[in-house]
């Protein structure tokens, strides 16, 4: 086991909200109304790198894909009441920051912007430290920036912290700055390139996990 573990950093989609497939419907909207044929399919597989990042491998052109990824946020935007709160999300929360006294954070390859509208309409913000998106570092997911940023911002080192998300953007980079870390697999998952340190069904066995690693230490 590691040592004393202070803060949790989650993924948002696929890991709090049940939002991939308004976000892939929101892409082929996007993708329609500029004229790209783009199918549903191709767009699931991108999900978890940064807007602009999947606009850049849905057009070729520099300006043409900055205008995609725009749409495409203002669409998701206007349907933001949409997104689904995975249910045990709230309890799990407040368990972890006011019973176990841990730091909270998200890391999304969203902008920031995208991150506080999902969660106000959610109801969770208060439970967040600090928030990190796609627009806050120079590069995203799968790379560590946006974790390390995170980790800075609610001053907990990798070591003490653990990494929560649905796909290997999320399981390549927690390994590879030394965080613990889990994998999200509410059913089928797809295979990550990285072994996770845990692999859970829901995030009521995070909270069972992280007093596992509570309860080694005394």
């Amino acid at each position: 086991m590691s040592g004393m573990m202070r803060g949790v950093i989650f993924d948002l989609d696929g890991t709090l909200v049940d939002t991939v497939d308004l976000h892939v419907l929101t892409w082929v909207e996007a993708c329609r109304e500029l004229g790209v044929e783009v199918s549903e399919s191709y767009v699931r597989s991108l999900v978890g790198l940064s807007a602009e990042d999947i606009a850049r491998k849905l057009v070729s052109d520099h300006g043409e894909a900055l205008r995609l990824a725009r749409l495409k946020r203002k669409i998701y935007l206007a349907r933001v009441n949409e997104v689904r709160l995975f249910p045990e999300v709230p309890e799990v929360l407040e368990k972890l920051k006011y019973v176990y006294g841990m730091k909270l954070a998200v890391a999304s390859s969203t902008n920031v912007e995208t991150i506080v509208a999902v969660l106000r309409a959610k109801n969770i913000m208060e439970f967040f430290d600090s928030l990190v998106g796609s627009d806050l570092v120079n590069k995203g997911k799968p790379e560590p920036d946006m974790f390390i940023e995170a980790l800075r911002r609610i001053g907990v080192r990798p070591s003490e912290s653990f990494i929560v998300g649905d796909t290997e953007y999320d399981i390549v980079p927690a390994n590879l700055i030394g965080a613990v870390s889990v994998l999200v697999c509410r059913g089928e998952c797809r295979k990550p390139s990285a072994e996770p340190r845990h692999i859970i069904k829901d995030l009521r066995e995070l909270t069972d996990l992280v007093g596992r690693y509570r309860s080694a230490l005394y």
